[in-house]
């Protein structure tokens, strides 16, 4: 009877407690990897958003710094093209990590006249993790007349 009251005095935790608090703990941490994984996949998005931007911009300036019949010469291979002009895959630009950056170029006009032109770049990548694509668009608008 003494060893019985002895054993009853006894503290500590049982094996069951351990494998539920252990269990616990895993789903505890596979929750804390899933959020890492998912703010690293957000990161990595912005990431390429940012790049196509400045892909983007680099090529509208480049664009716009150029007279109307060198701009279309660009486009076309014609200094005589007018509005509009679609042009499919313009560019190919490798960005960070092998994405693959297409670049598009659209310009229609602008106004009744025809004196002012919408320069439209669209960037369009597709991520590695899926196959959505994406697009980016930038414009400006850009009066034929060289003078001004």
């Amino acid at each position: 009877m003494r060893r019985l009251a002895r054993r009853s005095r006894e503290r500590g935790f049982t094996l069951i407690e351990l494998l539920i608090t252990m269990v616990v703990t895993v789903f505890g941490l596979m929750g804390v990897l899933a959020l890492h994984i998912s703010l690293t996949q957000g990161n990595d998005s912005a990431s390429r958003s940012q790049e196509a931007v400045a892909i983007g911009a680099q090529v509208l300036e480049q664009l716009r710094s150029q007279r109307i019949d060198q701009m279309t010469k660009t486009l076309t291979g014609s200094t005589t093209a007018t509005p509009p002009i679609n042009v499919t895959n313009f560019a190919t630009k490798l960005g960070r990590n092998g994405v693959s950056y297409q670049v598009d170029v659209h310009v229609v006009t602008a106004n009744v006249t025809g004196n002012l032109w919408r320069i439209r770049v669209e960037v369009i990548w597709t991520d590695d993790s899926s196959s959505l694509s994406h697009d980016i668009p930038l414009e400006i608008i850009r009066t034929v007349q060289d003078a001004l």
